[in-house]
């Protein structure tokens, strides 16, 4: 099915999408990284401001190399880049929804002092 995948005749389109919006991504997270680091943070706030560049930046460039793999015909590269996306996707989601869920429920060292 990969093969299949990779050879179909408009192959190009969607490769050059994938390309193009985790390049839009990559943009994204740079951007906010740099605005997060001009202000001042306690520890859990710069590790969540961390955690939301890191996913947009990964999954980004994960897309990029996906798109890339695919216009190089090279099914391997595809669904290693795929699967790295998906994972750190998903592993970096889950981190940043224990730090809120922790913000939420007042942990006292998640909760800045103010």
């Amino acid at each position: 099915m990969t093969e299949q995948l990779l050879t179909l005749p408009w192959w190009a389109y969607p490769a050059a999408v994938l390309v193009l919006f985790g390049a839009g991504l990559v943009a994204a997270g740079v951007g906010a990284g740099a605005g997060y680091r001009r202000r001042q943070q306690s520890g859990p706030e710069w590790a969540l401001a961390y955690l939301c560049v890191f996913r947009r930046v990964v999954v980004g460039l994960a897309l990029v190399g996906a798109g890339l793999a695919w216009s190089w015909q090279v099914p391997g590269l595809v669904a290693a880049c795929l699967c790295i996306g998906v994972g750190e996707l998903l592993e970096s989601t889950f981190y940043i929804e224990v730090l809120r869920w922790g913000q939420r429920r007042g942990v006292p060292w998640l909760v800045p002092d103010r």
